[in-house]
């Protein structure tokens, strides 16, 4: 399912756990609704708010109106909602950028650029062709992947 998200300004962690699990998420800290509207019809995206006159405004498009400001249970009713695979493509975008990660071919490249103990006891890195952060993963994966499984029970 090919699901992509614009988030409004007060959804900025919902957009990064969105990113996390893999979803194209465009986040703005301040869009005017209007262009935010806009952008979400222009490019076949959702739109998720916590703002109830935005819905109301727009009552043709595609939004999914997040009571909670519990990010978690945000998350939560998205996954829900739209039925969405958390685990298909986890890992899979820079949570800050929202560009798809590349697989580092050659560990040389990162060698200066990631902590020494992450490079001597990781085999496998991704690169944001954005923004240039590296990722791999740590300790706080597993850490993800429990709260997610929480979140679906």
């Amino acid at each position: 399912m090919n699901v992509r998200f614009i988030a409004d300004s007060m959804l900025g962690k919902l957009a990064r756990w969105l990113r996390l699990i893999g979803f194209d998420t465009l986040y703005y800290p301040s869009i005017a609704d209007e262009d935010l509207v806009k952008k979400a019809h222009n490019e076949g995206r959702i739109i998720l708010t916590k703002d109830s006159e935005l819905v109301r405004r727009n009552k043709e498009e595609d939004i999914i109106y997040l009571a909670s400001s519990d990010p978690y249970e945000q998350l939560k009713i998205v996954m829900k909602t739209l039925k969405l695979n958390p685990w298909e493509r986890l890992f899979s975008r820079c949570v800050y950028c929202n560009k798809p990660v590349q697989k580092v071919k050659s560990l040389s490249e990162i060698k200066q650029k990631v902590p020494s103990y992450a490079y001597q006891n990781h085999f496998s890195f991704y690169r944001c062709p954005e923004c240039g952060r590296i990722y791999w993963e740590g300790s706080h994966h597993s850490k993800i992947r429990e709260r997610i499984k929480a979140l679906l029970e």
